[in-house]
Formats: C-alpha cells, sequence, structure tokens
C-alpha cells in the first residue's frame, strides 16, 4: 500500500512540474514582443456619453440666433415635457431640434441621438415644475433608465421679442 501511494505522490509531482513548465512556456512567450506598446493621445474620447457626465468633445457656444425656441403656446415646462415625450415616443428628429445647439453639436447628428437614447433603454421620465430666478428658467428633468434617475437641468433666457430660448441642459439638478 504504501508503494503505491508513493507511485501516486510521484505522478501528481511530476504532473504539477509539466504544468509549471507548460505555463512559463506560454507566459515567456507571450510576454516576448507581443505586448503592444503603450499609446497616449490628447484627443478626446471617440464616444462619449453625455448622460454620465462626460463632458461635450465639441463646444458650441450658445447663439440666440440658432437656439431652439420654445413655442409661444407653451411654457419652458411644458417645452422640456414635450422633449421627453418625443423621447418616450422615439420621435428622435423632434427631440434632437429641442436640444440645446450644444447638445446637438454633441451628439453630431439625430443617428448618433438616438442610437445614444436608446442604448439607456429609458422606461420614464418626470418634470418638475418650473423655477424663475433673475431672468432665467430652470426647468429640472430627470430621465429613469436601468433602474436609476439621470436628472438634467434646462435653462432657458428670454429673447428680445420674449421669447423662451434653450440656453442649455446641464446633468444635475440644482
Amino acid at each position: 500500500m504504501d508503494q503505491s501511494k508513493n507511485m501516486v505522490t510521484i505522478l501528481l509531482v511530476a504532473v504539477a512540474v509539466l504544468l509549471a513548465a507548460i505555463a512559463g512556456i506560454l507566459v515567456y512567450q507571450n510576454t516576448n514582443d507581443s505586448l503592444p506598446a503603450p499609446t497616449v493621445s490628447t484627443d478626446p474620447p471617440a464616444t462619449s456619453d453625455p448622460m454620465m457626465g462626460n463632458p461635450a468633445p465639441v463646444a458650441a457656444a450658445f447663439d440666440p440666433a440658432t437656439a431652439p425656441r420654445v413655442p409661444a403656446e407653451q411654457t419652458p415646462e411644458q417645452f422640456v415635457t414635450g422633449y421627453y415625450e418625443a423621447c418616450m415616443a422615439a420621435e428622435w428628429d423632434a427631440a434632437f431640434a429641442m436640444l440645446p445647439t450644444d447638445k446637438q453639436a454633441y451628439y453630431g447628428d439625430v443617428a448618433g441621438f438616438s442610437s445614444t437614447l436608446m442604448g439607456y433603454g429609458v422606461t420614464s421620465f418626470e418634470v418638475a415644475p418650473q423655477v424663475e430666478s433673475e431672468g432665467v428658467i430652470s426647468v429640472l428633468g430627470t430621465q429613469q433608465a436601468q433602474g436609476m434617475g439621470f436628472p438634467y437641468t434646462w435653462s432657458f433666457v428670454q429673447d428680445t421679442d420674449g421669447t423662451w430660448l434653450c440656453q442649455s441642459r446641464e446633468m444635475g439638478g440644482n
């Protein structure tokens, strides 16, 4: 019986040595000139995510001439509600046109915007009553996606003709 125990022990040691040798050879082969050299880029990432608060790669200054205008029959709060309703109905052209111009530049086009929002899996939204302070109306809208709320604060300013303009939409609440 002792002889068979010794034989099993010897075989197990031999197998362990062989496995260690094979692992060593594989590690040596994979580290020998097979790793790419690290690269450093100062360019912004090719894809970024405004819903996660990543900065937009393209900055577009607010320009009243090109800013989305709130229709005369709507309040800024109704405008924001309309945006979220358009998103829920997959009316991507309408929703994209309601975004501030810097966010439109960020997404690039309707296709980029729609694919991003579809990827989030938005299930609902909520819009808080608008708040006016020092000539600016703020509206907090929150999208529910993946079991979490993603709040955005929309800001509106009045044009010289009294029309409300969509100035910005920023991640987070105030």
